[in-house]
């Protein structure tokens, strides 16, 4: 009997092993972006690797932060990668029907039914021109390499 459980928790073990996922090589990212000559204050880039993951990395305040791929600052993979740079706020309309996007209003209480301010999703307007939300058309292109500290510089128009 202890044979056959051994010989079961080793073929566990040998499945496990085989179905491991490997995970590329990651690499830290940092840098400015820049729209119109100034830091953009807040949104996203999203690192299209050539035959690997996808990574993504935080703008704040014109600073490359965060670069994550798995989880939390763990870095972006090695390689060649076309970029997206993502900005957005939410456009809300006031009810004077005129576009706000400070401030959500309702005609309703808070917790009236009919308020839907807060709970149906927010439409959403870019702060940048939208070929930059495509790392096809965005022009920015970059070689991350591995071992190092990878530096980078967008500016948007």
């Amino acid at each position: 009997m202890k044979h056959h459980l051994l010989i079961i928790l080793a073929a566990v073990l040998l499945v496990a092993g085989c179905s491991k996922y490997s995970r590329p090589p990651l690499v830290q990212v940092e840098g400015t972006v820049q729209y119109k000559g100034k830091p953009l204050e807040k949104g996203t880039l999203v690192f299209d690797v050539a035959g690997s993951t996808t990574g993504n990395a935080e703008i704040v305040n014109g600073q490359i932060v965060n670069p994550t791929t798995f989880g939390s600052g763990d870095g972006i993979p090695a390689g060649n990668a076309k970029i997206a740079v993502y900005s957005t706020k939410e456009k809300v309309k006031s009810s004077s029907g005129k576009t706000d996007s400070n401030k959500t209003e309702s005609k309703y209480p808070e917790d009236h039914p009919g308020n839907t301010t807060n709970n149906s999703m927010p439409e959403m307007i870019s702060l940048i021109p939208e070929k930059y939300n495509n790392p096809q058309t965005s022009g920015f292109t970059c070689t991350l390499e591995k071992g190092k500290i990878n530096t980078i510089h967008l500016e948007l128009e």
